[in-house]
């Protein structure tokens, strides 16, 4: 028979429809679908919810969340900056950039008019 190697691989080179194996403790690469296993995921980053969320086949998963117990394989849907990590960062950068309207006239009026 056909043996696979295992190994890592760089979250660089996933591509959607990729099949991946996550093992516990380890950072999920993208976001995706559950195809196989079901394991508790670390989502706290993202949602800021401190308790672990179970994931089972065909639930979702957010790429840089962490695996916590059980052996996860995921269908990759979204790499890269579409992800959902990527986006919030995103809109952060975008918000911290911008002032908001009581700003901008508070500089307004503080500058003489």
């Amino acid at each position: 028979g056909k043996s696979i190697e295992e190994r890592e691989i760089d979250s660089l080179l996933v591509q959607p429809g990729d099949t991946l194996k996550v093992l516990p403790g380890t950072k999920i690469p993208a976001d995706g679908i559950v195809t196989w296993g079901s394991s508790y995921v670390n989502e706290s980053m993202v949602t800021g919810e401190s308790v672990p969320v179970l994931k089972e086949v065909n639930v979702s998963v957010i790429g840089g969340t962490i695996n916590l117990h059980g052996v996860l394989h995921i269908k990759a849907t979204k790499i890269g900056s579409d992800t959902v990590l990527s986006q919030i960062i995103s809109l952060v950068e975008t918000a911290q950039m911008s002032k908001a309207p009581i700003q901008k006239f508070a500089d307004y009026v503080s500058n003489g008019f």
